[in-house]
């Protein structure tokens, strides 16, 4: 979408306001399973949830998502929980551990009169102090059914710090009140050492066509950072696409007082100066890219580059079609770093378990510097490990993965940017998070259940 697009929503600027909170998900498990509830009590039907992100916090895990625990009254709610390092739901968190937040409900919304309130978290950052920022979207309401940019800042024990925005909350309204002219959803959050911090993710027009790169700065406090400016787009964000049919900031880092965006279509990058302007002396022409495929995650490299992780589906392998891991290396400059593999690239086409790959939710890079990368594989999680040259470390798992066969994630209608990150390294293992549909008898569950599972490394 190119920046005349955006001209309605640049005369409209952008709403900033807050969101009505309530509910809980109940008492917990009492005997929490280290799957985070993948195996139901007998005779009990726990409500639907998913893990879309997780991050290290107070010696344990933090996982957010969403949850369907208030359905009938405020619809989808965004969740955060935490737990111990051994998987168990820490109880001093939050409300037995859980924090279930509504924005503006009511389940049904007054403009289509179907349930149409949908609040999710798709991001965490977790701060030097221990407060912890939960960003997503939020759907429907009072006003509008489009998406909206939320973010939620929580205290180390789980309960709302009301010096953020005045009640811990903000919801970001594209376009004008009322209007649903515009929809996204935030996939990054990046602090910064002065307290101001970015989130990224997606912006589209609500026919869902086209989606742009969008990163929002704010301040502190919760208010939008209006010093942060770009020709086109309101203040205090950069909107930016045309590249691609699809962008979406699936990682962002920090180089000096500038931030890189990765991810979307053609594993594009941009990189943005902190006063707002795109620099055009990255990549070619301000953009680098690499053809095919679509990059899901996106880190620092130990030597100041850049690493994208993704996917590129239809390629002949034996004769046949698969989906397979790519990954891509830049300079720190937006160039193809060579030294990685051709053009920057390398594609896992072998063993035969490396194939059939449809997502790509969660990418870190080791002390050591080998590379671990979690992905949907046909509905079933892996975690791969490659050295640091992109060849698979066969020492770790079987052939370089490890698999959980008796879990089955949904396999999305159409492969488009992912939440996360959905891996993080505590300590000297590796957990993942996701939503798991499994049930015995290998059907699919009618619910949904948090994933979360973890392996040494």
């Amino acid at each position: 979408m190119r920046k005349t697009a955006w001209a309605a929503l640049v005369a409209s600027a952008l709403l900033l306001g807050g969101g009505a909170c309530g509910g809980d998900d109940g008492a917990p498990d009492d005997n929490p399973s280290p799957d985070a509830g993948t195996a139901t009590d007998a005779g009990t039907k726990l409500p639907a949830e998913e893990g879309r992100a997780l991050s290290v916090s107070n010696g344990g895990l933090i996982v957010v998502g969403s949850t369907e625990a208030n359905l009938a009254t405020t619809g989808v709610d965004l969740l955060v929980r935490r737990y111990t390092a051994s998987g168990e739901v820490d109880t001093s968190f939050g409300t037995q551990g859980s924090v279930v937040l509504d924005f503006d409900g009511p389940a049904k919304g007054p403009i289509s009169g179907q349930r149409e309130q949908d609040d999710r978290a798709d991001t965490v950052a977790v701060l030097a102090d221990g407060s912890i920022l939960v960003a997503g979207f939020a759907r429907g309401g009072n006003k509008t059914d489009s998406r909206d940019f939320a973010v939620v800042k929580l205290q180390p024990n789980g309960q709302l710090d009301t010096s953020f925005n005045k009640n811990g909350r903000s919801r970001l309204h594209f376009g004008e009140e009322n209007s649903v002219n515009f929809v996204g959803t935030v996939r990054g959050i990046l602090p910064l050492a002065d307290g101001r911090f970015y989130v990224g993710g997606f912006l589209t027009k609500s026919d869902g066509l086209d989606e742009d790169f969008a990163l929002i700065r704010y301040n502190a406090d919760g208010s939008l950072d209006t010093t942060f400016k770009s020709a086109g787009s309101p203040s205090g964000s950069w909107i930016g696409g045309a590249y691609t049919n699809a962008e979406s900031v699936q990682g962002m880092v920090l180089q000096g007082s500038s931030v890189v965006l990765g991810g979307g279509d053609h594993f594009a990058a941009v990189r943005i100066t902190s006063s707002g302007s795109q620099d055009m002396t990255f990549g070619t022409g301000g953009l680098a890219r690499s053809e095919d495929g679509q990059a899901h995650a996106m880190v620092a490299r130990p030597n100041g580059g850049l690493l994208l992780a993704g996917e590129r589906q239809d390629v002949k392998v034996g004769g046949e079609a698969h989906g397979v891991l790519k990954l891509v290396a830049y300079t720190a400059d937006g160039k193809p770093d060579v030294t990685f593999g051709p053009a920057g690239v390398r594609e896992l086409t072998a063993p035969v378990g490396v194939l059939d790959v449809v997502d790509v939710s969660g990418l870190r890079i080791q002390a050591d510097g080998k590379i671990l990368v979690f992905a949907d594989v046909y509905a079933k999680p892996v975690l791969f490990r490659l050295l640091a040259n992109g060849d698979l470390d066969t020492s770790f798992g079987t052939d370089g993965m490890v698999r959980w066969p008796e879990t089955q994630l949904a396999v999305p209608l159409f492969i488009r940017s992912t939440t996360g990150p959905k891996l993080a390294i505590l300590g000297d293992k590796a957990f993942v998070t996701d939503a798991n549909i499994y049930s015995p008898g290998f059907f699919p569950s009618e619910n949904a259940y948090v994933l979360l599972k973890s392996t040494g490394l």
